[in-house]
């Protein structure tokens, strides 16, 4: 982390990257878990991520609470409900770790079901959701 980064983070201004890994979730497997970042813009080093998974797995995590989605051969990806702002963070122990603020929370909620791409407007993430039959 840059000296202005840690600046930002102890004065409370910007997103503070998400350090606590639930004490009880949700594990669901499911049929396809990608995960890939990607830059916003070339003069930032904020990223965005981006997870292709299936319309079960969004249903599930659009209801709320710790759920963790996994995959054979795939990191895990834990959805983490928190009370502030929050940004995805990579442990390479536990997986991706996705904040879900009550802003974000609703973005999710009002997602369509099914097959679709989502960018929520709340936290730098994007949704591809795929019916089973793609490769």
């Amino acid at each position: 982390m840059g000296l202005l980064s840690r600046a930002r983070q102890l004065l409370g201004l910007g997103h503070t990257p998400l350090v606590d890994f639930p004490e009880q979730f949700e594990p669901v497997d499911v049929d396809r878990l990608q995960v890939h970042t990607a830059k916003l813009s070339p003069d930032t080093e904020e990223k965005m991520v981006i997870v292709t998974t299936t319309p079960k797995a969004l249903e599930r995590i659009a209801a709320g609470g710790a759920v963790q989605l996994r995959h054979p051969g795939e990191r895990d990806v834990t959805f983490v409900p928190v009370g502030r702002d929050a940004v995805p963070v990579l442990d390479p122990k536990l997986g991706w770790l996705i904040p879900v603020s009550p802003a974000t929370a609703s973005e999710l909620a009002a997602l369509p079901k099914g097959p679709g791409e989502h960018e929520l407007r709340s936290l730098h993430l994007g949704l591809i959701i795929q019916p089973l039959n793609l490769p």
